[in-house]
């Protein structure tokens, strides 16, 4: 009988043995999966630990359990025990390596966004154009600018390798504290040629003098190398835990494509403070040409915008040292990131102050993008036209030039797109939707946080979504609080660029205080002065006030190079709009000749009929000025007859003459009084007006 049983084991187990071996490679597949599936839940530091460790315990009791559910079947073979075995152990497994998955690839992104281990960095040696065309023209006597700063990678430790390899001689080399003063030295020829970053062209081109840098240059050679980033304390993300307040740097930059592979100015700086306990936030908007201590060059002030040629390091010291408070993290994003991110979320809702016509993404207006004025849904290219937008464009007519631009307006765009962004991304439900947001991010930003840092922000979203009742965007459960740095713009004497007279933002002392301490009483680090005074009408909606908007005190004064020694200080017309032109104060824009201001816009002026002229009058070559008929010339204001043929053509010639010129001075004493110009207001207004007509020009 016994050994009828084990002749009847055997023929089961010769029966069921391919079956076994599957279930069996099954198992081991599983258990490899579930594993993958641990390891990635473990990579979750901090979001929901208590649960992540549950499921941990849950996946090894699963696989404890299959092993000895394998083995018994091995035993005690039976079909369908098989069957339903392998039937759990393949959904369980293709729902674990689902989940898996998805983990893995949001890891990715996180560390393919924190600090980089290796960088690729570049140096160019160039010259001006036409100076030398190959980099064997350069002779023995020629002299070469150099940044003297042996830490500085790309602008001189790079450099020893070209000079190597072109035979480059260290008694050619002149040395530079910083690369903007090297550039402008090369471009006013006391140079032949200059080793400067392989990114000149991303960094420098928004800079006043350098804006054609891509065509005033040649690149006579350039070499790259991958290396280890230098770790430095001040781009090192804090230490603390994002339960506790902390300040962030939001940088949008002026380029596209990889972030990494290229660098640009501060063209958008946001200061952010946070408060995870109250959910109360600052957001201040910082002017490009604010003007302030530039701490890689030697503290001289400048525009806070140049700071970013310095690197991000240059950039947080600037920002920590004028606002007097402590980057804790940064977030760097170009163009192409924030076009990725709208469109990842579907776009966003948005009302615009004002119709515009902005340039594409290229900077071009080859298809430029229009938006009418109202609440609207946005997609990336049009919110990111919102987020650039700061000056008009007559060129695109009168209805897409209403309103106010300029650089603090653009700022309050800015903080539109961000609010509504914030809003958006609340609304989040499917996984598609959360792997092109993945997508988006990647390749687009930078930061210096860690992956255990960028994971911790989970409890501050999930926290938004707890408290809020309903996810809409009127329903906002975080309160931010609007500062906003109030001062006045002039045209002054730049620090780094000694011999220009540049648009610069000079800052209330006032307004720069109550900024200070708004940003410290958020962050817990000072006292909040409670209101001594509080007036409410129910009659009038309540409106937030704008810490900061509302203070003007303590303006300091500053220096101006001398007109006879500066060839720059009327060239500054670019901060104009089009068909406008510096008024006599040198500040204010005003309306070249032959235009005027429709709806703040310089149109050109329409031509005159002859009917508007006066008796005895003509309309002159311009079509704008009425001028004495041949014959006439004019006596105390009149048109009258000559006595005398003679003299008639002289005389009237010498007359039209004055009158067209005193006409035309009528016109702008006209426009200045109107507030249009400015220029004849200058004695007088031209403190308390400069910050306003500037902005709009800039």
């Amino acid at each position: 009988m016994a050994r009828k049983d084990r002749k009847e084991k055997e023929i089961k187990k010769k029966k069921y043995g391919v079956l076994n071996a599957f279930a069996g490679i099954l198992l081991g597949m599983f258990i490899a999966i579930t594993v993958y599936l641990i390891y990635n839940l473990f990579s979750l530091t901090g979001i929901e630990d208590l649960i992540r460790y549950i499921v941990i315990g849950v996946l090894a009791l699963v696989i404890l359990i299959s092993i000895i559910k394998y083995f018994k079947m091995r035993f005690k073979p039976l079909l369908r025990k098989y069957i339903v075995f392998i039937f759990i152990i393949l959904v369980l497994g293709a729902g674990e390596f689902f989940v898996a998955y998805t983990i893995n690839k949001g890891l990715d992104v996180v560390d393919n966004i924190s600090t980089k281990e290796y960088k690729v960095y570049k140096t160019s040696l160039v010259a001006m154009s036409g100076r030398y065309t190959k980099v064997d023209d350069i002779t023995f006597e020629a002299k070469i600018g150099r940044v003297s700063d042996e830490e500085d990678i790309e602008n001189n430790v790079l450099s020893k390798n070209i000079m190597e390899k072109d035979n480059i001689s260290e008694s050619q080399i002149v040395d530079y504290d910083d690369p903007i003063t090297l550039l402008y030295e090369l471009y006013e020829g006391k140079i032949d040629a200059a080793f400067i970053s392989g990114s000149y062209i991303d960094i420098y081109k928004t800079m006043q003098k350098f804006e054609n840098i891509a065509t005033d240059l040649v690149e006579l050679d350039k070499y790259s190398k991958k290396m280890k980033v230098k770790k430095d304390k001040t781009l090192q993300a804090s230490t603390k835990g994002i339960d506790e307040p902390f300040t962030m740097l939001l940088m949008g930059v002026d380029t596209q494509g990889d972030i990494t592979a290229t660098s640009g100015l501060g063209d958008s700086l946001t200061l952010v403070t946070f408060n995870p306990t109250t959910l109360n936030t600052t957001i201040l908007s910082i002017p490009r040409d604010t003007f302030v201590p530039i701490s890689c060059y030697r503290n001289v002030r400048s525009k806070i915008t140049h700071a970013a040629s310095g690197g991000d390091t240059c950039m947080i010291n600037t920002i920590q040292n004028f606002f007097d408070v402590k980057i804790d993290y940064y977030i760097k994003i170009n163009f192409t990131g924030l076009i990725k991110i709208v469109d990842a979320l579907g776009g966003i809702d948005v009302d615009v102050p004002y119709a515009f016509c902005e340039s594409d993404e290229d900077r071009m207006f080859k298809n430029p993008i229009f938006l009418e004025k109202g609440y609207q849904h946005l997609d990336g290219r049009q919110a990111l036209g919102l987020a650039r937008n700061r000056k008009t464009t007559p060129s695109c007519g009168a209805h897409w030039n209403q309103g106010t631009r300029n650089d603090f307006v653009r700022g309050q765009n800015q903080q539109l797109v961000i609010n509504a962004i914030i809003n958006k991304a609340k609304t989040i439900k499917s996984i598609d939707q959360f792997y092109a947001l993945l997508d988006a991010v990647g390749g687009s930003l930078v930061t210096n946080m860690d992956r255990k840092q960028i994971l911790s922000f989970y409890n501050i979203f999930k926290n938004v979504l707890m408290y809020s009742a309903d996810l809409t965007s009127d329903n906002n459960i975080i309160d931010m609080q609007k500062l906003y740095l109030n001062g006045r713009g002039a045209l002054i004497q730049d620090g780094i660029m000694t011999s220009m007279n540049l648009y610069e933002y000079i800052p209330s002392t006032q307004s720069l205080n109550a900024i200070k301490k708004a940003m410290k009483v958020n962050l817990g680090l000072s006292e909040e002065t409670p209101a001594k005074e509080f007036s409410f009408s129910a009659d009038k909606e309540y409106t937030q006030k704008i810490i900061g908007a509302d203070l003007y005190g303590g303006i300091a004064s500053y220096p101006t190079v001398p007109e006879t020694t500066s060839e720059t200080t009327t060239a500054d017309d670019s901060k104009c709009g089009e068909n406008e032109e510096l008024g006599a104060d040198k500040v204010s824009c005003v309306c070249k000749s032959g235009y005027t201001k429709v709806n703040g816009v310089c149109t050109k002026k329409a031509d005159k009929d002859e009917s508007e002229c006066g008796e005895n009058e003509e309309l002159g070559a311009d079509k704008q000025t009425c001028l004495c008929k041949s014959g006439y010339t004019k006596v105390n204001g009149v048109c009258t007859k000559n006595s005398s043929t003679s003299g008639n053509e002289s005389s009237n010639s010498g007359s039209s003459e004055e009158s067209g010129g005193s006409n035309s001075g009528n016109e702008s004493g006209n426009s200045g009084s109107s507030g249009e110009s400015g220029s004849s207001n200058s004695g007088g207004d031209g403190g308390s007006t400069t910050g306003g007509e500037t902005g709009d020009g800039e």
